[in-house]
């Protein structure tokens, strides 16, 4: 930190130079940032947001990976072994932009963990994808995929011939398990059970946005034909809701920390 023209070669060969916001012009010029307030409790609340932005990506990524790695296995896997796919091509389209999309969006505005700032600084040089994220996202894509896979050869009849139920019933059940890990992408280092439900209003919006569509997508006619579903009754709902919630609950306590 520093405020004179003496102080500029120090700002200019630090990592992070920082200048207050009255100091000298050649100061400022050097400085990588300038404290407008001149109030140096400042810094600690820009490195604090500043974390809890790098640990936001690092959730986004766990679950747009996790989800992708889900998709595309439940997709090849059908494949290799000779069954039909499991989804249609609209309830891809539906899982990759409408429901994906504004739960991703919505991690990345997730309040600042107060425990980033008790986590040591990282080096310039360190990767955002470590070993850690990534076994995180592994196993919760197998974690979706094995769910995924155990409904809908539970739902295929013997002659392996897909119905409109059977797809409804592997759509909706994608769609439970990666709610659910959205849900405990919203920390790294608390298990579900743990983390404040209401402290992120865009995630909750953004939930409810996701709620109301799958409700729509399976029960109101005009779209039952479009993504060829049709309707459950509540005991599946209740079945596939407490398997995906269950699982992520429980694979949650073992995934956290050091991402």
């Amino acid at each position: 930190t520093g405020d004179g023209v003496n102080d500029a070669p120090a700002l200019k060969a630090a990592d992070i130079g920082v200048a207050v916001g009255s100091g000298n012009d050649v100061a400022k010029e050097a400085a990588d940032m300038v404290i407008v307030d001149d109030d140096f409790s400042t810094i600690v609340n820009a490195i604090e947001e500043g974390k809890g932005i790098f640990y936001n990506i690092k959730n986004f990524l766990t679950f747009q990976l996790s989800t992708s790695i889900a998709a595309l296995s439940l997709v090849a896997l059908n494949n290799l072994i000779g069954r039909p796919n499991p989804l249609n091509p609209m309830q891809i389209l539906w899982i990759n932009i409408i429901m994906d999309g504004p739960l991703a969006q919505s991690l990345g505005v997730e309040t600042v963990d107060p425990t980033v700032m008790a986590r040591p600084p990282r080096r310039r040089e360190d990767d955002i994808i470590t070993l850690p994220l990534i076994r995180r996202v592994v196993t919760s894509g197998i974690l979706i995929l094995i769910g995924t896979m155990y409904v809908f050869l539970s739902e295929l009849d013997d002659g392996g011939r897909v119905t409109a139920r059977d797809l409804t019933m592997t759509f909706t059940t994608f769609v439970m398990f990666d709610m659910c890990n959205s849900y405990s992408c919203r920390h790294n280092s608390f298990p579900v059970f743990n983390i404040e439900w209401n402290s992120n209003k865009a995630y909750l919006f953004a939930f409810f946005f996701v709620i109301l569509g799958q409700i729509l997508v399976v029960y109101f006619p005009p779209l039952q034909k479009v993504f060829r579903t049709e309707a459950l009754a509540f005991s599946d709902i209740a079945m596939v809701l407490a398997l995906s919630s269950t699982l992520h609950s429980l694979s949650s306590f073992f995934l956290l920390g050091g991402l």
